[in-house]
């Protein structure tokens, strides 16, 4: 028997995990060995990225038990051994896949086998390069200063989100001007940028929001002009006819808030207004800009069609920096039609 055969007659009899078949020449010079490949994902451990679900290994030539498919830890060990390599060259392709068997890191090289062989690889990620986006702040004139820094605008901190994630405080001279702040690792496309500059108190004096277009490897630079805010503060009531009723009676689960300039007729919520349970009653706004606004709101139920009559809208001034609270919230009637 051929030392091929007998290789892969060895490898049925034993179900050796890691084991292989070879298609080498018997002419082959050197030792055969046993060849332990250790992995690692720029740099991380399998448990440091617990995205990644196993590891695929490719060798040309070589028929691998389970087609090359491992765990990413097999007994807390990042790597495997496989077992009885003829000697000489090989190549070899690796992949790092996720739970879905998407390939999320790769790296490719050869080996020689002489004897046992280690070979460690550092894989890198398929992704496409990140882009990123430096930011800053300006804010807009007051009795100070036509272009007051963050101490004229009475402004500690600016909270800064991305994309309706988590908000992160960021004090305010560090992104005011010339000064810029450098966001986390962003996916090329479209993002949402907010932000909100703060007093010492915690409250909200200045609000920002836009969208921006970031570039694989470009970083974009935005400057946020941000512009002062006000609030208002809304509760209802439920007419049928001259009836007054509740959530409850009325079969209302949600109302829909729209504030409408009165100069401009632009719906800050846009058609389908802001949705809010209807016994969450008052709702307390903090991000308006200053102006006159109709207040109308609208609801369904089972019974009917709600909404705020249009010569019943209550019209009300936002001012800069005032924020009612909810003892100060204001009336909207809400009338089946």
């Amino acid at each position: 028997m051929n030392s091929r055969l007998l290789i892969a007659f060895l490898c049925l009899a034993a179900v050796a995990p890691g084991c292989v078949v070879h298609d080498h020449d018997d002419d082959d010079i050197g030792y055969a060995g046993d060849v332990t490949f250790r992995w690692t994902f720029e740099g991380f451990r399998c448990d440091e990225d617990r995205d990644i679900a196993g590891v695929n290994i490719h060798i040309p030539g070589e028929r691998l038990e389970k087609n090359g498919e491992y765990p990413c830890s097999p007994n807390g060990f990042d790597g495997i051994v496989l077992h009885d390599f003829a000697p000489g060259v090989y190549n070899f392709t690796i992949d790092g896949v996720s739970w879905d068997g998407d390939i999320l890191y790769t790296a490719s090289g050869t080996f020689r086998v002489d004897g046992d062989v280690t070979v460690d690889v550092d894989m890198v990620t398929t992704a496409p390069p990140a882009s990123f986006a430096k930011v800053s702040w300006l804010f807009p004139p007051n009795n100070v200063s036509q272009s007051p820094n963050c101490t004229q605008a009475g402004v500690v901190a600016v909270d800064v989100r991305v994309d309706e994630g988590d908000w992160e405080r960021i004090d305010c001279a560090r992104g005011y001007g010339s000064n810029r702040i450098e966001s986390p690792p962003l996916a090329p496309g479209e993002h949402t940028l907010e932000f909100v500059a703060v007093d010492r108190d915690g409250n909200p004096w200045y609000y920002y929001s836009d969208v921006i277009i970031t570039e694989i490897g470009v970083t974009t630079n935005h400057t946020a002009s941000m512009w002062a805010i006000g609030g208002a503060s809304i509760r209802w009531d439920i007419f049928v006819g001259s009836t007054r009723l509740s959530c409850a009676d009325a079969r209302i689960s949600e109302v829909r808030i729209n504030f409408i300039d009165v100069f401009t007729g632009e719906l800050v919520y846009g058609l389908a207004g802001d949705a809010h349970g209807c016994n969450d009653a008052p709702v307390v706004y903090e991000f308006l800009r200053p102006g006159r606004y109709e207040v109308a709101m609208q609801a369904r139920s089972s019974d009917g069609n709600y909404s705020t009559p249009q010569a019943e809208r209550p019209v009300i001034e936002v001012k800069a920096h005032q924020f009612p609270g909810p003892n100060a919230a204001l009336p909207v009637p809400l009338v089946r039609q």
